[in-house]
């Protein structure tokens, strides 16, 4: 069985004192909360990839090292801090059973807003643990983004410029954690409420 996750650490921000209903909300309140489960790279991976990117895109919005991550699947947004739902997604997580695996990013790709990094192939140990979160998803009521449709990719930086393509000699890190982030919507902040181990990937079987 996976083990349990972590305790919910996070709580909802609390209004300033004498906000009114109907007002625009305080600096240090988000205007929103959503939800995803991700994967992300070791720290010294994300810095090998901060860097490459301030190379690559100088004049691009960086991202933040602990920001760096692939969505596997997302919610929708929500004005109240959705206790129940939270709930549903930790249970969620916790029924996910996967083996580790190591990705590989070697396509640097961008449209006229952000850049991001793409898997060159499909890369099935991925998309299976991908199908296997959104069933779990589904089993607690817990619907995906409207709209929302898996493409893999990690974001680099935000930027106004062309779309472009290109394959690079890559990243490769090793995904061996599903992670439940709690992205606190208009103060650029993550916090990761829930992580699961994935399962050590079973050495090969040598040929008799």
């Amino acid at each position: 069985m996976p083990p349990p996750p972590l305790p919910l650490r996070s709580k909802p921000v609390s209004p300033a004192p004498g906000t009114q209903p109907g007002a625009a909300p305080p600096a240090h309140t988000p205007q929103c909360y959503r939800f995803f489960f991700a994967i992300k790279p070791d720290e010294a991976t994300a810095q090998r990839i901060d860097a490459f990117a301030a190379h690559e895109v100088p004049d691009g919005r960086r991202l933040k090292l602990d920001h760096q991550h692939v969505t596997l699947a997302l919610t929708g947004n929500f004005k109240a801090y959705p206790d129940a739902l939270v709930a549903r997604l930790l249970a969620a997580g916790g029924e996910v059973e996967a083996d580790a695996f190591d990705l590989t990013l070697d396509r640097l790709s961008a449209n006229r807003r952000v850049v991001v990094l793409c898997p060159e192939h499909v890369h099935p140990p991925l998309y299976a643990l991908q199908r296997a979160i959104v069933a779990a998803m589904a089993r607690h009521d817990v619907p995906l983004r409207a709209g929302y449709e898996f493409s893999p990719h990690q974001a680099l930086c935000y930027r106004k410029g062309a779309p472009f393509q290109r394959p690079i000699a890559g990243f490769t890190w090793r995904a061996d954690a599903l992670v439940l982030v709690q992205s606190f919507v208009g103060l650029s902040r993550h916090e990761v409420i829930g992580r699961w181990p994935l399962r050590p990937s079973a050495p090969p079987v040598p040929a008799s």
